[in-house]
This record gives structure tokens, C-alpha cells and sequence, in this order.
């Protein structure tokens, strides 16, 4: 059996698809005795990679493409021509599953990773037009495809609110990075905010419920970590100065840095007004750090409120406000909740519980064309 995965940066993680995409590599390399034993071979196809690695029957190749407009995505694979033959087209992105739609011996899995239609209100006018065309591009190719992987619950609930078949759908949740399980907690008192900051995350609201109650949390420092848009960025710098608030903005971290800003978190905050299943909560989660986020999405799948995490209404800076003081008093309730959220990911998250999931997909895929 050959594997072709197609997603981008697949060996320089940055955000959510890239990180999954490099974490599922090193899930399969744990197995990789097993599957050379069962004669499977996997390729990564990396879009606009910058590295190439051989593992034997695991490989990394870089599929070079020209920044062309999503109006035109699917051109860009017919002009490429990409020479691969496998029994199974594992795609993160339906432009890119695009040449193998119509090959009829080629098993296709599409990896749903957002949920745009629940996104595209927080998007400008273009970026409404396209969110409404890769709708209208997933009702033509879904029929195509032999399974979907929803990687929440929440996914499966929205894809049948919106009419699609769900019998298609496989629930495989994101897997986490080891170095994440393997942080050691060296606790300052710091509020990690990792996210891209865009209206959509709600960095503003969390700001004004912070300023609500910023003569109560003594030292504590907010640490935004993400690049962003310029204009929503001096907006918030501006806030925070007119509130003499204590921020700071760390800008894009590497991925490989993470682990480190986890550690040195009292508390990782995610107050953002949509999220499909957060890379963030989950290797806050791993890392064993009390998270405070959003009751929208695919989050209330992940944090059991009160027990691993807090989770709070995005559109409430009181609630907000409330919760957060709550968890900035009490180091005991903090540390309890960290410790659940570290042994509920270890049993879901793990790399090799993922790609152990996903080869038995693969298997019923092949088995069903």
C-alpha cells in the first residue's frame, strides 16, 4: 500500500494544519518497523516545503506552487503535474486533492480542518466571497471523496447541520508533539495568549475584561504570541497603553519555542469567538498548563469545564474577567486543572495513538473500493 499526504510545511510546523502535518510524520515513524513489515510506504507531499527527507518507506518531498488566487487553485496541481501513483490520496485541502478526483482507482481522504462557513462573518469582503466558494467547491467534491476526517466531533455536527453526508465521516483528532508531554513546569506569572492576531481571536475582548480587573492581578503579565494584521496590532497596542495594561508581544514564535513559553505559562488563554479544534488549548493541555477558553466550537469537545480547563463566553468580558481572576488566586486549582488536562491528552493526543488510527482508515478505505 502507498500513502500520498499532501499538506503544507510538513517539515517547518507553523500554525495549525503544518504542526498536524509534522507530528503525524514523526506519529508514523514511531510504527515505521510495523509498517515495513506490512509493506506500506508513506509520502508527504509538502507544499511550498523548504526541506526533503528520506526515512525508507516514510519520505518528505517539496511540491513547489506560484501564489496563484484561489480562484484558480485547482490549476495550479493540472499545471504541476504532480507524478504520484498512489493507492490513497490523503489531502488537507481539497484544491490539493484536485488531479485525483476523477482517477477512479485512488481511494481520496479529504482532512476537514475549519469550518469556514462559521468563520467567514469575522472576514473582510473578499475574504467572504472566497469563504462562500470553498463552499460551493466542497458540495461538488465531497461526493468524490471516500472519507472525511473530522477532527472534532463539533466537525461531524456541522457538516450534517449543513446537509452533507456524515456516514463519510471518521473522527481523528490532531495529534500533539512529544516535547509538548515533556514540558517541565517552571511557572512565572505570565497569561499566554498563543494565537494570530486577528479580530476573530478576540485579543481586544480579552483586554477589556483584563483591564476590568487589572488593579486585582498584581503582577501578572499577558504574553501575546503571534504576528498579525498591522492595523488590529496597533489596535491593541494602542488599548494597552491608553489602560497601562502589563502586555507584551513576542510576534510569530517558531514552533520549536513553544514548549518553552508553556512552561514559564500560569495560565494559557484562548478567548477567541470561533475555533474548530485549537492546536493551542491542546499542547496547553499536554504541556499541563490551566487554560481558560472559549465555550464555541469544537473547544467544550476538548476542555471538560472545570475539571481540565475553564471555558468562558467570548462575547462576556465580565465573565471573562471573572474567570480569569479565579484561576490568578488560586495556584491549587490551577495546578489540578493542568494536571487533567495533561492526563486527558496523554490518552487522546499522543502521535502514535493518531497515526495507529489512521492506518486502520486507511485499511477500511481500500477494503470499501
Amino acid at each position: 500500500m502507498r500513502v500520498a499526504i499532501i499538506a503544507p510545511g510538513v517539515l517547518e510546523p507553523y500554525l495549525g494544519p503544518s504542526a498536524v502535518a509534522y507530528n503525524t510524520l514523526r506519529g508514523f515513524l514511531k510504527i515505521q518497523s510495523e509498517l515495513e513489515k506490512r509493506n506500506i510506504e508513506i509520502v508527504f507531499l509538502s507544499i511550498n516545503g523548504e526541506k526533503t527527507q528520506n526515512f525508507g518507506n516514510i519520505s518528505v518531498k517539496n511540491i513547489r506552487f506560484s501564489p496563484l488566487s484561489t480562484l484558480f487553485a485547482e490549476l495550479r496541481f493540472i499545471l504541476n503535474r504532480i507524478e504520484e501513483n498512489p493507492n490513497i490520496i490523503h489531502s488537507y485541502g481539497f484544491y490539493d486533492i484536485f488531479p485525483w478526483l476523477l482517477k477512479k482507482d485512488v481511494a481520496k481522504i479529504f482532512h476537514l480542518h475549519g469550518i469556514v462557513w462559521k468563520e467567514k462573518k469575522y472576514y473582510n469582503t473578499l475574504g467572504k466571497f472566497f469563504a462562500w466558494l470553498y463552499e460551493k467547491r466542497l458540495r461538488i467534491y465531497y461526493p468524490r471523496f471516500n472519507k472525511v476526517i473530522a477532527i472534532s466531533s463539533y466537525v461531524i455536527e456541522e457538516l450534517s447541520r449543513k446537509g452533507f453526508d456524515t456516514s463519510k465521516a471518521v473522527l481523528i483528532e490532531n495529534p500533539v508533539g512529544d516535547e509538548f508531554f515533556e514540558v517541565k513546569k517552571n511557572e512565572e506569572r505570565i497569561i499566554l495568549y498563543p494565537a494570530v492576531l486577528k479580530p476573530l481571536k478576540n485579543q481586544l475582548g480579552f483586554l477589556k475584561a483584563l483591564a476590568s480587573v487589572k488593579n486585582e492581578i498584581g503582577d501578572f503579565k499577558v504574553v501575546f504570541a503571534g504576528s498579525g494584521d498591522k492595523a488590529y496590532v496597533e489596535k491593541l497596542k494602542d488599548f494597552v497603553k491608553k489602560e497601562n495594561l502589563n502586555v507584551g508581544f513576542a510576534g510569530r514564535v517558531p514552533y520549536g519555542k513553544m514548549p518553552e513559553l508553556y512552561s514559564k505559562a500560569s495560565i494559557v488563554a484562548l478567548c477567541s469567538f470561533q475555533e474548530t479544534t485549537p492546536m493551542a488549548i491542546a499542547e496547553a493541555m499536554a504541556s499541563g498548563t490551566a487554560v481558560l477558553a472559549s465555550n464555541i466550537g469544537g473547544v467544550p469537545h476538548m476542555i471538560d469545564n472545570g475539571r481540565s480547563g475553564v471555558i468562558v463566553d467570548p462575547n462576556n468580558p465580565k465573565d471573562i474577567a471573572e474567570n480569569l481572576l479565579m484561576l490568578i488566586e488560586d495556584e491549587k486549582l490551577r495546578k489540578k486543572l493542568g494536571k487533567n488536562a495533561k492526563r486527558d491528552a496523554e490518552k487522546r493526543w499522543r502521535s502514535d495513538v493518531i497515526t495507529r488510527k489512521l492506518l486502520e482508515l486507511y485499511f477500511d478505505v481500500l477494503n470499501e473500493i
